[in-house]
């Protein structure tokens, strides 16, 4: 059976019908197997704006900053930036992998984070930086940072 996803949005006036449909759906599982039914809050994914404001002027910041440069310096930051913010995992050789990024989960499937996690990271990345003494400015508010 393939997976089936239902959205409650807050308020809509397609919530009884929704919330049915889920259950209906749930009813017709075939009882001779084991299923795992997840309810989460939805958030919506991370902001194009979100990801511009962290490449473009938080981690551009931080290479002006420290005398990186390029692609390869920016893609390695972005990876200690996630390890430091999701946590670190052994990879292959006993080298550190961050747990997850901003792009793929803890096994290594597409999920992209949402746009509360991407603000939180946002604001660990300027108190890292700030530890380092360099300003990261918060990106312009016309660009939705926060959720």
């Amino acid at each position: 059976m393939k997976p089936q996803t239902y959205q409650l949005n807050a308020n809509g006036p397609e919530r009884d019908g929704v919330r049915q449909r889920a259950h209906d759906f749930i009813d017709r599982l075939p009882p001779d197997k084991s299923w795992v039914v997840t309810i989460a809050p939805f958030h919506k994914k991370r902001s194009v704006d979100q990801n511009a404001a962290t490449f473009g002027l938080a981690y551009k910041t931080i290479m002006e900053a420290t005398g990186l440069e390029g692609e390869v310096d920016r893609k390695r930051l972005h990876h200690d930036f996630c390890g430091d913010f999701f946590g670190w995992a052994t990879g292959p050789l006993g080298h550190r992998k961050p747990v997850r990024t901003t792009t793929t989960n803890e096994r290594g499937e597409r999920d992209v984070i949402d746009t509360v996690t991407m603000a939180r990271m946002y604001d660990f990345i300027q108190r890292k930086a700030a530890e380092f003494g360099i300003d990261v400015p918060d990106p312009d508010p016309m660009h939705g940072r926060f959720a």
